[in-house]
């Protein structure tokens, strides 16, 4: 298991986690200014960790070590 630090560091280079960042803030500027209503801000905020969560899936596979015969 990787330190907290080391993870920490890792989350910060990465641009997937950029760019829910990017996506998260987009969906509050749309919300707050009333271009969004709550149930279309809900569904971005879903819909934004739920391509998140799956690109860290398939990277973690990626990554995985051969499977065994």
């Amino acid at each position: 298991m990787q330190p907290i630090l080391s993870q920490l560091e890792r989350l910060l280079r990465s641009r997937k986690f950029w760019a829910l960042i990017a996506a998260l803030v987009t969906i509050a500027a749309g919300w707050s200014s009333g271009e969004l209503n709550g149930w279309q801000a809900v569904q971005g905020v879903i819909a934004a960790l739920a391509v998140y969560s799956t690109g860290v899936a398939i990277e973690d596979a990626g990554r995985s070590p051969e499977p065994r015969r």
